[in-house]
């Protein structure tokens, strides 16, 4: 992505100039006045988590309002016909598919998540939870895979096939694995927009699974996804199950599937974001089909 080429001591220059008041720029990013002006003095300084809020901020005033172009059109990229059969080809892409995932979520390291699914047990001092966090994903990654291309039977979007994801991901790391939750839920990294009420959720969701299941673009698979991230009907998980849905509708219509990590995960934040509170798409889905593009 353009924004990781950039360094860090130039995303914080335009943010100050984006800031007439360099108060409100320590407000959004949460930090104090000491830090910003260590960080433009030693921008090595930085940590990873600022970093990423940094990358996010940037990306929100300055590369969606470049990308926010409606009615542009990309040309799809079709999974390749080679790969559903070459092991060499497809393993090592649902391995990056599966971490790229896990990464976004969470802080486990890539060494750490292939620790995890190349072994036959608990690999020594990893925690239990992290190890059924990489472990459930990469295998219900591959169980979809093997049924779609493998074994030719599409998937079928229902709100029983969804909670069955959702169980798949969240086994033995999530006490409600499978069920909708009860609870208002707060999405973290996205700001300014409120999920589906609990009583609500079943509602939603039987109309998202009735408006989407049949979708073979990607501009509608984008649009999907954020309305799926919308309603976020579990009480954890609900990043991993809208992409694997992404995943699973890609391959339903021989599409490839778009790869989100590390390298895009603040730009994936910045537009879900600017789809959900401006109701403005062209920005994820063009994201959809670079990340498609990049698998």
């Amino acid at each position: 992505m353009k924004y990781n080429k950039i360094s860090y001591l130039d995303k914080l220059e335009a943010l100050r100039e984006y800031f007439p008041m360099s108060s409100a720029l320590i407000e959004v990013l949460g930090i104090s006045r000491n830090s910003l002006l260590n960080w433009l003095d030693r921008p090595e300084s930085i940590k990873a988590e600022n970093r990423f809020n940094i990358d996010v901020l940037y990306c929100k005033h300055f590369v969606v309002p470049e990308w926010d172009k409606p009615k542009q059109t990309y040309d799809a990229v079709l999974l390749p016909d080679d790969m559903p059969h070459n092991h060499h080809v497809f393993m090592p892409f649902l391995r990056r598919l599966s971490y790229g995932t896990i990464e976004i979520e969470t802080n486990i390291d890539q060494t750490s998540f292939d620790k995890a699914i190349d072994a036959e047990k608990l690999p020594k001092n990893m925690p239990k939870e992290e190890f059924h966090e990489a472990w459930n994903t990469f295998a219900t990654i591959k169980e979809l895979w093997q049924k779609v291309i493998e074994y030719q039977e599409p998937f079928v979007t229902s709100e029983e096939s969804i909670k069955t994801l959702h169980s798949g991901f969240m086994r033995g790391v999530h006490p409600n694995a499978g069920f909708y939750s009860k609870h208002v839920r707060v999405m973290g990294t996205l700001e300014n927009f409120d999920t589906t009420l609990p009583e609500d959720v079943p509602e939603e969701m039987n109309r998202w699974v009735y408006k989407y299941k049949d979708v073979v673009s990607l501009e509608d698979i984008a649009k999907a996804h954020a309305h799926f991230v919308a309603i976020h009907p579990f009480g954890d998980g609900n990043g991993r199950v809208g992409r694997a849905l992404v995943m699973a509708q890609c391959l339903n219509a021989r599409l490839m599937p778009p790869v989100f990590n590390g390298e895009n995960r603040a730009m994936y934040f910045a537009a879900i974001e600017h789809a959900l509170v401006h109701g403005r798409h062209a920005p994820l889905i063009r994201l959809f089909y670079e990340a498609s593009s990049s698998g």
